[in-house]
């Protein structure tokens, strides 16, 4: 009996990683996202860049929906952070929503609102996509602002 109880004592913490490493997974394949974003040619800084992975994955089980997220410097970069501590975003394809309205604060201590400078089809009606690949992914998007009438819409 004691026997059975040293073996059983032995084998316990083996057996609690293996279950452990088979019940949690390593999370979600991410890969490491940045580039530049530009409007009209010249460097968008302060903008926010959302990576949604695409809804149909998350139907399937095969995303969390996690929305990866970055902010341009001056020179118009922005690198991806998948959380707090992780950065990069889900392996596949992703809704891209770009945006510059924010909040700040002015001289005098009052929060204020900065109004969006892209048209809705880059944020609220987003027709952006990206795909991540595997590996590092260097993807840039050249905004327009058109000057047809309404072009903000």
């Amino acid at each position: 009996m004691r026997k059975t109880r040293t073996l059983a004592l032995c084998f316990f913490p083996l057996l609690v990683s293996l279950l452990a490493a088979g019940c949690g997974g390593s999370g979600p394949d991410l890969a490491p996202v940045e580039g530049r974003v530009t409007l009209d040619g010249k460097p968008l800084p302060g903008a926010r860049v959302e990576f949604d992975p695409d809804t149909e994955l998350v139907a399937y089980g095969k995303s969390s929906s996690s929305t990866s997220y970055g902010t341009t410097d001056s020179g118009g970069r922005y690198q991806l952070k998948y959380t707090g501590e992780q950065d990069g975003a889900m392996v596949g394809k992703h809704l891209v929503r770009i945006s510059t309205r924010n909040m700040t604060v002015d001289a005098e201590g009052k929060e204020v609102l900065v109004p969006e400078q892209l048209p809705t089809k880059y944020n609220v009606k987003s027709e952006l996509t990206a795909e991540v690949k595997p590996g590092s992914n260097k993807i840039d998007f050249p905004l327009t602002i058109e000057s047809s009438p309404g072009g903000n819409e």
